[in-house]
């Protein structure tokens, strides 16, 4: 009997150290609501719409005091992301209550008709305590999300160009939609447009729905053209995009930024950045082991300075080239010069070879120049420029009607000193050509 009572005074005394144990916690939780409805730990579910915010109060007692305490409400089971919400630190003290509202971002494309466990945890640097409630998670009765608008070409458009936007809807909600009309605007430009959907029936209805396999619940629209207006001014303007559904009583709208180039600014541009390229052959005959240039001229008709440069490319396998010099300044309605020196190599094999100089500025191709080199085994007599024995006998030819016509004009001169009087009388003299 007596051990019966002792081994009753032991359980007795393990219990209430664990009662002790347990309370010795600084917080506890007392209870939650979620969108204003109070939560039941492990009970039933509370209904939650997806796409929606739902705003958590935790309700904390303070059984002792810490400084540095956090409630965190998350969602486990989502695929592609955590959902949660977290409180800043906040001090407990005991024998007071505190409140802390959280707001879950519940995502759109959460599956829904599903129960899913909200926990909530509240927690410092040496304890925690946390509880679960359920959530039942529900797709609103119509709903239609804007997944994607597009531009084409771009969304930096010049005036009086077409600008093509295609808008992709998905429907998120729990009835098909039908007669879906799509708007787009630039309101500040005067100018819209309008395309239909025929209908998009809900996720879950096209998942389940084995008899109705061509039913969609996400599809893009035609491309709707807007044109910009001609005297557009240059700037940047809002795209509005405005889907209409249930009959015209739900809307969602979605706003894009494009901006516009004004016909003056275009000019403009094109006059800023105007430059001609010339060059002085675009095809030279050089010999195996013989370097030969091609000069480029480059005018700037443009209205501010501009720093060009000059790349080869294409001459590895025959060549190795260089240009001078590495960068040159123009200023407006004035020109520049580079040299391209082309070195050709001992094996080159003989024949036609191409290749290319691209004038920038910047990092800007502004124009390509496409040469040719023209290979041979002979050595190069006509220069570095010329690089064409025609025209190194042309320029001889010159040169030796230049000499004759001198000589020429030599002797002339020596017969007209000998005729005048009293030079050399009594004698005549004649004169041969001398070969």
């Amino acid at each position: 009997m007596k051990n019966k009572l002792f081994a009753a005074f032991l359980l007795t005394i393990v219990m209430l150290v664990g009662i002790s144990t347990v309370s010795a916690a600084n917080f506890e939780i007392d209870h939650v609501e979620v969108d204003d409805i109070v939560a039941v730990e492990n009970g039933d579910s509370i209904f939650v719409e997806r796409g929606q915010d739902s705003v958590v109060e935790v309700f904390i007692e303070g059984n002792g005091s810490s400084d540095d305490v956090r409630v965190k409400a998350y969602i486990g089971g989502y695929e592609y992301d955590d959902i949660e919400a977290l409180s800043n630190i906040f001090e407990v003290e005991a024998g007071v209550d505190y409140r802390k509202v959280l707001r879950l971002s519940i995502p759109e494309d959460l599956e829904a008709s599903d129960d899913y466990s909200l926990r909530i945890r509240v927690y410092d640097d040496d304890e925690e305590v946390e509880k679960n409630y359920v959530l039942r998670i529900q797709e609103p009765r119509h709903y239609l999300n804007i997944q994607d608008v597009i531009i084409r070409p771009d969304s930096t458009i010049e005036a009086g160009r077409p600008l093509f936007v295609t808008v992709r809807v998905e429907d998120l909600g729990a009835k098909k939609e039908e007669d879906i009309k799509i708007v787009v605007s630039i309101p500040e430009l005067g100018v819209s447009a309008r395309d239909y959907i025929d209908e998009l029936t809900a996720d879950e209805d096209s998942d389940n729905n084995e008899d109705n396999e061509d039913e969609e619940d996400s599809m893009s629209s035609n491309e709707i053209l807007l044109r910009i207006p001609e005297d557009a001014k240059t700037g940047s303007y809002d795209l509005e995009v405005r889907v209409e559904y249930n009959r015209g009583h739900s809307v969602e709208t979605a706003r894009e930024t494009i901006t516009v180039k004004g016909s003056d600014e275009t000019q403009a541009q094109e006059k800023k950045s105007e430059t001609v390229v010339s060059v002085d052959s675009t095809s030279k005959t050089v010999a195996q082991d013989s370097e030969v240039g091609y000069k480029i001229m480059v005018a700037n008709l443009g209205s501010e300075p501009a720093l060009y440069s000059l790349e080869v490319s294409g001459e590895q396998l025959f060549a190795d080239a260089r240009v001078e010099p590495s960068f040159v300044t123009v200023q407006p309605d004035n020109t520049g010069e580079f040299v391209v020196y082309l070195k050709t190599k001992e094996d080159a094999s003989e024949g036609r070879h191409s290749f290319v100089a691209k004038l920038k500025s910047g990092s800007t191709i502004v124009q390509e120049v496409s040469l040719t080199a023209d290979v041979t085994k002979e050595t190069a007599t006509s220069g570095l420029f010329g690089g064409d024995v025609k025209q190194a006998l042309l320029i001889g030819v010159l040169v030796l009607v230049v000499v004759l016509i001198i000589v020429g004009l030599v002797v002339a001169f020596t017969r007209k000193g000998d005729d005048e009087p009293g030079a050399g009388e009594g004698q005549s003299y004649y004169y041969y050509p001398k070969y």
